[in-house]
């Protein structure tokens, strides 16, 4: 086994940790958190988004989008339009009642990138961005495959 990875795993936990406290903290006013600022952004993005779309952007299973879409359908943040052409296809849109929070994402993103990042190399930054991604793919190629056999 690998020594290294208890810290680095132990990092990755808190600040995950972290980071749902500044989300949730930030966002209270909103009625959503952590785990629904993630569709919120992605809608306000590309509105007109299919399920289809998300789930692979955001890398999430199709329950867990289903259950989300369905809190801020409740909450009047997200509206589902079927298609005109496939009634099986349907393409979600954030509502005006969901801009505010999806602006209030943005602010949060770039407050928290600043804290993040402070007094670290831009060059350090883009080169740990890129570890992370490569960390992320090697996990998600993995899972994608046990779930596939």
């Amino acid at each position: 086994m690998n020594n290294n990875f208890p810290n680095l795993g132990r990092c990755l936990s808190i600040m995950d940790r972290l980071m749902k406290m500044y989300y949730d903290y930030n966002l209270a006013d909103f009625e959503i958190g952590w785990g629904q600022q993630f569709y919120v952004e992605y809608l306000y993005d590309h509105p007109g988004a299919s399920a289809q779309e998300m789930v692979e952007c955001i890398r999430v299973d199709k329950g867990t989008l289903t259950k989300v879409m369905k809190k801020l359908t409740e909450i009047g943040y997200v509206e589902v339009v079927r298609s005109e052409k496939d009634k099986r296809m349907k393409f979600l849109y954030l509502t005006e009642k969901g801009v505010p929070a999806a602006k209030r994402i943005k602010e949060i993103h770039s407050n928290f990138y600043n804290i993040l990042c402070a007094n670290i190399q831009p060059s350090d930054i883009q080169r740990t961005e890129q570890t992370m991604e490569q960390m992320m793919e090697n996990i998600y190629q993995k899972i994608l495959h046990r779930t596939e056999e």
